[in-house]
């Protein structure tokens, strides 16, 4: 479990020594104190003969794509099948921290590429809260002070970089390695029908899983010309990568624990040159909270060099359906939450997604054949960046115990240390997330904007007396509602000359002051953990 950073001095000179030596050797002395139910039970380094993949993973995102990198370098076989059809373009992830970065230093000058490539940390070390993006602003915290890189114990920064971009450095890095990537649509390419090792595989989805004593039967769907096909793929051990909605942890029914459904929202990608210039020279930041009588949001600026943006907005379902966020709408409410109409405005993408708080009730099951890893295993909520990153740092904790089950050094148990090691930092890193989430709320709340109210007043109209009303006057009965709410945070109640607006200001800069609103870095969680348990000691 995580600890504080008493830990830090210790670690300063000695970390990475010690995350080698133990991948490398750590395991050795655990055999000789493993439990004596733990035995192995099949050859796992002779699977991959016959047709049987040692590793098959489902699904191509950073944690998946990490892996096989991770996987290949330690010399197992495997392959990656990926339901989409294309890559996203969506910029999701955008924060890796220390000890993700360290990771990456071991793969190929991946950690440089990453720093060279990411906007200045100037332009990014912000977080702003304001009333527009041209308007006042209501307080900002600098998240990269000096001092602050002094503490960090780590040879390497972190860094803010979208997700679609790592994305394409790790291609690059498998593409080195020989891997191929095939699309949905060429698969008379696909030597016959037979998926070999170091491919991944668009438009597969996995459909259903068959364990039988000798291997994992995976049933993939795909479309060849508009029909739907199927192929059957063995490996002697699945690793679910495939996401929140995990295919893979529901049909080895495992269940998730924890707080679902904290937040619906809508997450809008568009481009805007002229706000990214602008910002860039008024009042550059990574992350601007704004609130306004119309309209309230998260921007997230990705890019402010290329005009790349994610706007966050609340999402109330069944009032609201993603057909009210169109693009001509979604243009409309960024204009609201900017301040002023933007001339070169262009709305990429529009998805819907919902915020959760839950932990994988295991990480290996199946008798140690089917395993998890990153959202598959665990859900965050975004506020403080650790559902990527701990993703990244299930794959690395993962792949050397793979491979050393594969080439017949350690027992199949060797998989148990998994989920020892890593559920309890995932569970760690959800408390930590509900708690940034909450800091991250203090401000509108400070500013009669409380969201749990919403979201109670939501659930009365949708589950409540609101219920028996037609669903065109329960939207109307939603909105006034909303609108009487922003009203909280206009210019003639949030003043200095207002009592009631000045209280609420000096109480915000309170909380900006005394550091209790979102942060930023986490160095004691990040780098700070250690394991209770005798696996690696």
């Amino acid at each position: 479990m995580p600890t504080s950073t008493s830990m830090a001095a210790h670690l300063r000179v000695s970390r990475e020594f010690h995350f080698l030596a133990m991948e490398v050797l750590g395991f050795v002395r655990m055999f000789r104190t493993m439990p004596y139910q733990y035995t192995q039970k099949r050859g796992f380094s002779e699977v991959s003969r016959n047709g049987v993949f040692p590793v098959l993973i489902v699904g191509a995102g950073p944690v998946g794509l990490v892996l096989s990198i991770l996987l290949t370098k330690l010399g197992v076989k495997c392959a990656v099948l990926e339901k989409s059809k294309t890559f996203s373009k969506h910029p999701q992830a955008h924060f890796i921290n220390n000890r993700s970065m360290e990771v990456f230093r071991k793969l190929d000058g991946l950690a440089d590429e990453i720093q060279k490539s990411q906007p200045p940390v100037d332009l990014w070390r912000k977080f702003i809260y304001c009333t527009s993006l041209y308007g006042s602003v209501l307080g900002s915290v600098d998240h990269m002070q000096p001092e602050d890189f002094k503490q960090v114990v780590s040879p390497i920064s972190v860094a803010h970089f979208s997700q679609y971009k790592l994305t394409a450095l790790l291609l690059k890095q498998l593409e080195n390695l020989s891997f191929r990537v095939h699309n949905w649509e060429g698969w008379e390419g696909l030597n016959h029908g037979h998926v070999r090792e170091k491919q991944i595989l668009m438009g597969h989805e996995c459909v259903s899983i068959d364990a039988t004593d000798d291997w994992i039967n995976v049933t993939a769907s795909f479309l060849k010309e508009g029909k739907c096909m199927k192929r059957n793929i063995q490996c002697s051990i699945l690793v679910g990568a495939d996401g929140a909605g995990s295919t893979v942890r529901k049909l080895a029914g495992i269940t998730m624990k924890g707080e679902e459904d904290l937040q619906k929202l809508v997450s809008i990608h568009f481009l805007s040159k002229e706000l990214g210039q602008y910002l860039l020279n008024e009042r550059p930041g990574m992350l601007f909270f704004i609130f306004n009588t119309e309209a309230i949001g998260v921007l997230v600026a990705h890019d402010l060099k290329q005009g790349e943006f994610v706007l966050q907005t609340p999402f109330y379902p069944p009032q609201q359906s993603l057909h009210d966020f169109s693009p001509e709408v979604c243009e409309k409410l960024i204009f609201k939450l900017v301040g002023q109409e933007l001339v070169d405005i262009d709305v990429i993408d529009i998805k819907p997604w919902v915020m959760h708080a839950e932990v994988a009730e295991k990480f290996v099951s199946c008798d140690n054949r089917i395993l998890l890893a990153g959202d598959a295993a665990h859900r965050f909520p975004p506020a403080g960046g650790f559902g990527m990153n701990t993703g990244i740092q299930d794959a690395h904790n993962l792949a050397w115990k793979l491979a050393s089950l594969v080439k017949g050094i350690a027992p199949s148990s060797i998989l148990h240390t998994y989920d020892t090691e890593r559920r309890p930092i995932a569970i760690f890193n959800t408390e930590l997330s509900i708690q940034n989430f909450r800091a991250a709320m203090a401000v509108p709340a400070t500013l009669g904007l409380d969201p749990t109210v919403a979201n109670s007043v939501h659930q009365v109209i949708t589950n409540g007396i609101g219920s028996i009303l037609p669903s065109g006057l329960q939207r109307a009965v939603l909105d006034g509602i909303f609108t009487i709410g922003r009203a909280q945070v206009s210019e003639s109640l949030l003043n200095e000359k207002n009592p009631i607006g000045s209280f609420r200001l000096a109480k915000l800069r309170r909380i900006f002051e005394e550091g209790k609103s979102l942060q930023l870095q986490f160095p004691a969680e990040d780098l700070g953990f250690r394991y209770h348990i005798y696996f690696l000691t």
